[in-house]
């Protein structure tokens, strides 16, 4: 049942009787939709008698009644990763996130321990499920210290752990973690495990990228998570981070090659059932400050981008069918730190510095770079949801979000990125008279694939009647989450 807007009034009505003696009614606006209201035809006069009263009203208890307004965040929100009881910082690293669901997740590392340290004086050893839409943290997962990266599969995530030599697999539903041990072909442990992905037969592909400071060059292993064993070892001469899977090949990006801390990085293809190397591409970088591979992201036509750290201040653009370059695309300024990579769709992408603290965004196929974000304490990782990002900033203890382009906050009819009486006058002049609605998404208030009053009188309780919150996204912005014929052609 759908409220009568002027039934909104209610224990509000002694206040504006009170006040009227000393307040000047809006008298010209409320004439404006009167004579707005005259001249529509009988039938929509009928219907929009209630839009009139919406409008009116709206008007009023915005001169009379001073409320805070609503104000919806364009860019920043923040989930605090913070672990209770912890005796170390809970710095966060990895992210990712549940396609199936609302849930994501992320690895708390805490701090790099120094060389002759002890590890839990400094690294932390804690995954946190978060709620990417409420964004809340739900539970946490012990594993090893300094966890950072991640793969979902099934039921379960796997995790790995630079200061430890396990893979570790968190049962989700019963929250049960198992650890099984990375060794090589003579049964030496395997240290700094890093990157994760899963093959087309479903095995859990682990990269190190300790070259071969564990004594031995087999840096990938391939472990099937049905029978817990490790079936494949593949040698590769350098250091891994993140890696593809693709088309029944290993995408590589490969730091200090054939184990050269004075060689440039480069990409590798392997052949996924014999091991060999079927492709490599060089980047030529100042090599001087012994620069690695950072990320590697698909943009999903073909072509992949790679960052790099130290030595360049570029991204570079290849061709995954032609192993080749495409274009390097310059970030400006100096060379690059740890940089993440995230896609937006249609060769859009966001790249992050660790040490600038920025994200920008790019276009591949134009070459134009603009800023997303500044500011940013030590942005280490990114992950898209529910369109919003995702970024975990190392420096401090929680997930910052952020709206990414083409997102809108339900309930903000106008799009400035606040929710006030404003709104709700839009979408009755849209509805009634002909007024512009640039994002349909954004007046769909109780998200029923439907404009209508209805969603006007919402916004109108939300604001003086304490009436339901709009549904998500809300306040931060984000994407509608079930398909209807609105649309939101409007870009944040």
């Amino acid at each position: 049942m759908i409220r009568e807007p002027e039934d909104l009034l209610d224990g509000t009505s002694s206040k504006v009787v009170s006040m009227s003696v000393c307040v000047s009614w809006p008298i010209g606006q409320i004439r404006r939709f009167v004579n707005i209201f005259n001249f529509l035809p009988g039938s929509k006069r009928r219907s929009g008698h209630r839009a009139l009263c919406a409008l009116v009203l709206a008007v009023l208890l915005s001169t009379v009644i001073q409320t805070d307004r609503v104000i919806a965040q364009p860019a920043e929100a923040s989930i605090s990763v913070t672990i209770p009881g912890s005796l170390v910082d809970s710095h966060p690293y990895g992210l990712v996130s549940d396609p199936n669901s609302s849930l994501g997740y992320c690895a708390i590392a805490g701090d790099v321990t120094p060389f002759g340290e002890a590890v839990p004086d400094y690294a932390n050893f804690v995954v946190a499920e978060l709620d990417l839409h409420t964004l809340e943290v739900i539970r946490t997962f012990e594993v090893g210290y300094y966890p950072t990266e991640m793969q979902l599969l099934g039921q379960g995530l796997y995790v790995t752990c630079s200061n430890d030599s396990n893979l570790y697999r968190i049962d989700l539903p019963s929250g049960v973690v198992d650890s099984f041990p990375m060794t090589d072909s003579t049964g030496n442990s395997v240290g700094f495990l890093s990157g994760l992905n899963v093959d087309s037969s479903g095995n859990v592909v682990v990269g190190s990228n300790g070259g071969n400071f564990d004594g031995s060059d087999e840096n990938i292993l391939v472990f099937d998570p049905v029978g817990e064993a490790i079936t494949q070892r593949i040698e590769v001469a350098g250091s891994i981070t993140r890696f593809m899977v693709r088309n029944g090949e290993l995408v590589v990006p490969l730091g200090y090659p054939d184990n050269d801390f004075t060689a440039a990085p480069r990409v590798v293809w392997i052949d996924l059932v014999s091991g060999s190397v079927v492709g490599s591409l060089n980047f030529d970088v100042d090599t001087a400050d012994f620069p690695g591979p950072s990320d590697i992201e698909d943009l999903g036509d073909g072509s992949a981008v790679v960052s790099v750290y130290g030595g360049s201040s570029e991204v570079f653009h290849i061709d995954l069918d032609q192993k080749s370059l495409i274009q390097t695309l310059p970030m400006g300024g100096g060379d690059l730190t740890q940089a993440a990579l995230q896609s937006l769709g249609g060769g859009v992408f966001l790249v992050s510095d660790l040490l600038a603290g920025w994200i920008r965004k790019v276009d591949s196929l134009t070459g134009e770079i603009s800023d997303f974000g500044s500011g940013l304490s030590l942005p280490v990782d990114m992950v898209l949801k529910s369109g919003r990002l995702f970024v975990s900033e190392q420096g401090i203890e929680s997930v910052s979000v952020y709206s990414i382009p083409g997102s809108f906050i339900r309930g903000d009819s106008n799009m400035d990125r606040t929710i006030d009486v404003s709104d709700p006058v839009t979408l009755l002049e849209y509805l009634f008279v002909g007024g512009d609605l640039s994002c349909q998404d954004a007046g769909d208030v109780n998200d029923d694939g439907l404009l209508d009053i209805a969603d006007a009188v919402n916004v109108l309780e939300y604001l003086f009647s304490d009436g339901v919150a709009p549904g998500f996204p809300f306040p931060v912005g984000g994407a509608d989450l079930e398909p209807d014929s609105l649309d939101c052609a409007h870009s944040s």
